[in-house]
């Protein structure tokens, strides 16, 4: 069993960039305002938090970068006294040691902006973390965004009733109302997530009708998501409680939780709802005070018995406490003798999404094939950015955001 740190042994974008691999100390990275991790997209000047977990347990000197980015998260070619009000590589400097768990860490949290960070323009970020070699630790993607446009989004069934059962079609609408674009069909470009994620993220449309000061992207299939299923949840915010998904626990050096056997939803052929974070995670321990330092970590033991996969395949186990990261950390791997898939993996203690994705040899989800299952009733968050570039301008806005819950499905 694994039992102790020390043996710990890309998020594919169709954006063409990956995400960086997370060292094996660092935890339970997220971006927040107040305790739960939120997808990372803000209004301009908007406050909000991030912080991790560094698991080697002693205080480390961190310093923190910002690097302004194109709309295909490429560095921008802005020098940083065009976009930022204050210096790089400024210390972390707001950090607490754990309290009373058997894993110890230290938990960093930054605030952004403050007073020796404030931000000029909207636009893609990456937050970039150094330590005192200046080796990259951890980078992570951040939206900032401009209310000059109004963004309205509605979910509604695809019209392609081959996949009635089992996508989701975005309409939108843009409403300039006072904003004066230039040649807007042309330097005005949008951007649909799901959920926050970025592999299947649709970008390059174009509006399929001008109405006025409004553009109307309502197509039949351009704009389809495969629906997914509700996300599977942990919840061992008390530490010690078997519940309904908690088959048994222990303790070693650490806690070891394991899981009821799991089997994959789509087996079953009838979606149920129940109420997920689409994907967010919330550290909490029931019985003390503060959660950032006194929520442990306990190694948590997956089984899911699904029929083994081609060669050419992976399953991956993923969600906001990863990064949705695609790496060997967050694989399973086919065991012979009980014909299921498992792992183990090193989780802070509280509330944590999760789902199971297979991934191709190149690192391509492969939605369509998602072992629990594609639902139209699925409840999933979607959110529409608005880009705009004219010819003179030397770098991309985000004049405006929308957003909406599958859970109002129309016809």
């Amino acid at each position: 069993m694994k039992k102790i740190l020390f043996f710990i042994v890309f998020l594919t974008s169709i954006i063409n960039v990956s995400a960086a691999k997370d060292p094996y100390y660092i935890k339970s990275v997220s971006f927040n305002q107040g305790n739960e991790s939120l997808i990372p997209i803000f209004r301009l000047n908007e406050p909000f938090q991030f912080s991790f977990d560094d698991l080697m347990g002693s205080e480390s000197n961190y310093y923190y970068k910002i690097v302004h980015c194109t709309r295909d998260w490429k560095p921008s070619n802005l020098k940083v006294t065009e976009y930022l009000k204050g210096m790089q590589n400024l210390r972390i400097s707001t950090f607490e040691t754990s309290f009373n768990t058997l894993q110890a860490f230290v938990h960093y949290k930054l605030t952004l902006p403050n007073r020796d960070t404030k931000f000029m323009i909207s636009g893609n970020y990456k937050l970039e973390i150094y330590d005192e070699a200046n080796e990259k630790v951890i980078e992570r993607r951040f939206i900032l965004y401009e209310d000059l446009v109004s963004v309205a989004l509605e979910i509604k069934k695809t019209r392609n009733l081959q996949f009635a059962p089992v996508k989701q079609n975005v309409y939108m609408t843009i409403d300039f109302n006072n904003f004066t674009a230039q040649n807007p069909k042309k330097n005005v470009n949008v951007l649909i997530l799901q959920n926050g994620q970025w592999h299947n993220a649709l970008t390059n449309l174009e509006p399929q009708y001008v109405i006025g000061n409004q553009f109307k992207y309502q197509y039949d299939e351009e704009t389809n998501f495969w629906a997914g299923n509700e996300y599977l949840f942990l919840d061992n915010s008390d530490i010690k409680l078997v519940n309904h998904n908690v088959a048994k626990i222990t303790r070693n050096d650490l806690f070891e939780v394991m899981l009821h056997a799991k089997y994959p939803l789509k087996e079953s052929k009838f979606y149920t709802f129940y109420q997920d974070i689409n994907g967010g995670f919330k550290s909490r321990n029931a019985l003390r005070q503060n959660h950032n330092t006194e929520a442990d970590y306990a190694w948590v033991y997956f089984n899911y018995h699904l029929d083994k996969l081609p060669a050419s395949q992976k399953l991956y186990i993923v969600g906001m406490f990863n990064n949705y990261q695609l790496i060997s950390d967050y694989e399973l791997k086919f065991d012979e003798a009980s014909q299921a898939y498992t792992t183990a993996l090193l989780l802070k203690q509280g509330f944590t999404n999760y789902k199971y994705v297979i991934a191709n040899e190149n690192g391509v989800i492969l939605d369509e094939l998602n072992p629990d299952g594609n639902f139209f009733e699925t409840e999933n968050q979607y959110n529409a950015l608005i880009y705009y570039k004219t010819e003179s301008d030397r770098y991309e806005r985000i004049i405006g955001m929308g957003k909406a819950d599958s859970k109002l499905i129309t016809n």
